[in-house]
């Protein structure tokens, strides 16, 4: 059974030369980037324009609530990626089902509980934030609406996690980009009719239920080996899962504490509004986010099966490969949003009251340039099961940023929020993730920065000159078509000032290295 099994997974699974490509995978998601960005270029000053600044509050507040449901993931999310990606790369049909069909129990279990929490905490949440009588029916509404989505979605996730672990990723993607847009329809229409915050969460509700459907049917097409039964799960299954997640819900848990806290201490010493304007730069910083890691995400099965089938070379250079990728999309993204943030904001949200996001972009930009470079890093630590020490340096980097927040926002506002989570990231990963990394990949400390080092001073020097030269208000007066046409032209800029110093600097580098030896050795 088990050699049938292997077969009918090498046929068109992950063994070998089989393996979908990297590239494509990584181009499928940046569009599905591209498909979130124009949607949110489109919606959010649509949604703003209809609930108003406080309405919008509202909305980034409960999603940030919501968003708290995350750890009850309990890492079995990501263990169900490295898991499936690992026994297809073997051909373990059997370890594959049990592993996924326990993982859809245990989240089945997860979303009943999401579900009965949503009807219980909504009231008693409506009372902390102190929302006022106009929004109170709706906030809990909404609270019970998005609860019940939450609640589906986690069973449901199973089924891209199956597709995900399989690099099936332009799959998953038609699935996002066709439920996203059921989603924008949606949320249009209700907003137009009246209905509110409601009527973008009932959106939400109807694209993920959508979803779902979709998922299940790609994945019975593309792998019809998988069988999710009652009976394959084991309890040896949910140790296994709780083993290597418990180590991912730390890191979750930090995570949210780095962008939902920020929401709660500015609604709590703030005030709601002010949660919609730090909101703005969040979403811009989180687009950044999912540019990196849209690319460098489909490298965490890969690097599972390349481990599990013990190909350390190939998992090194693919590694080092990637990290120069990652470093090149990090800083050239870091710098544009930079240079030409502040004057696309301002285009942007023409409410006002908003402009005060454009300091906490610039602070929240410069650290996450830092951290985004060094993705597949994460990638690796998460592939390999060597996370533990990722979690402890997250936990830390959390708790500074909780507490930085607490003592700078009654001082410095929003801006004090951003400094607050933006210092303790940059201290960890400049100084701590890089040393752990190269030791777990089995490279030096310079070949692990040598992809960094030119991207980042490329940069600067492109921010410090625009700066410097009064390029910013020559920025500051362009229209949307202009602001576009100057963003491509420094972008492409950039890549070439890279790529020349890429081809020219490092090969010398290289030459004086090995010069250096020589001399060395000859004097030994």
């Amino acid at each position: 059974m088990l050699e049938t099994s292997r077969r009918t997974i090498d046929s068109g699974g992950l063994a070998g030369r089989h393996r979908p490509s990297l590239v494509i995978n990584a181009i499928s998601n940046w569009v599905v980037l591209g498909v979130s960005i124009g949607v949110g270029f489109f919606l959010t000053p649509f949604i703003i324009r209809h609930l108003g600044k406080t309405g919008y509050g509202i909305w980034v507040l409960i999603g940030s609530v919501i968003g708290y449901y995350g750890l009850l993931d309990l890492g079995i999310g990501s263990a169900t990626t490295r898991y499936v990606a690992r026994y297809a790369g073997r051909g373990e049909e059997k370890s594959l089902n049990e592993t996924i069909s326990t993982a859809f129990v245990m989240f089945s279990c997860t979303g009943a509980l999401v579900i009965v929490t949503s009807l219980l905490v909504a009231a008693p949440l409506a009372g902390f934030f102190r929302v006022g009588d106009a929004h109170t029916h709706e906030f809990k509404l909404v609270v019970w609406i998005l609860g019940l989505t939450t609640g589906l979605n986690f069973p449901a996730s199973v089924f891209g996690t199956i597709i995900k672990a399989h690099e099936r990723y332009v799959a998953a993607n038609v699935v996002y980009i066709t439920s996203t847009f059921i989603r924008v329809l949606l949320t249009v229409w209700l907003l137009l009719k009246g209905v509110g915050l409601v009527g973008i969460a009932l959106a939400a509700l109807v694209s993920t239920v959508a979803d779902m459907c979709m998922s299940l049917a790609f994945c019975r097409r593309l792998t019809p080996w998988v069988r999710i039964s009652f009976a394959f799960a084991h309890w040896r299954v949910v140790r296994m899962l709780i083993i290597y997640g418990g180590v991912t819900t730390v890191i979750v848990i930090a995570d949210l504490m780095r962008f939902n806290l920020d929401s709660f201490v500015i609604g709590k010493w703030v005030g709601i509004a002010e949660v919609g304007v730090y909101g703005i730069a969040a979403l811009l910083i989180r687009y950044m986010l999912r540019l990196i890691t849209a690319g460098m995400s489909v490298l965490t099965p890969r690097f599972a099966a390349l481990d599990g089938a013990k190909e350390n070379a190939k998992l090194q250079a693919l590694f080092l490969r990637s990290l120069s990728v990652s470093a090149l999309l990090s800083f050239g993204t870091g710098m544009l949003a930079i240079i030409f943030g502040g004057r696309f904001i301002k285009l942007w949200i023409t409410e006002p009251g908003f402009f005060g996001t454009i300091p906490v972009l610039y602070i929240l930009a410069v650290a996450y340039t830092f951290a985004l470079a060094q993705n597949p890093g994460i990638s690796l630590m998460f592939a390999t099961n060597k996370h533990h020490f990722f979690a402890a340096a997250t936990v830390v980097e959390a708790v500074a940023n909780l507490t930085l927040s607490l003592v700078l926002v009654r001082k410095y506002g929003i801006i004090g929020v951003a400094l607050g989570t933006a210092i303790p990231m940059a201290i960890v990963k400049v100084f701590v993730q890089p040393v752990y990394v190269a030791h777990i990949a089995g490279v030096s400390l310079w070949h692990y920065a040598k992809p960094l080092v030119i991207p980042a001073i490329v940069a600067s020097l492109m921010v410090g000159i625009s700066r410097g030269y009064g390029i910013w208000q020559f920025i500051d007066r362009c229209n949307f078509t202009r602001l576009f046409v100057w963003g491509a032209i420094a972008g492409l800029a950039f890549l070439a000032v890279v790529a020349f110093l890429i081809l020219t600097v490092w090969p010398t580098m290289g030459f004086l290295k090995e010069r250096r030896k020589l001399s060395l050795a000859k004097r030994i």
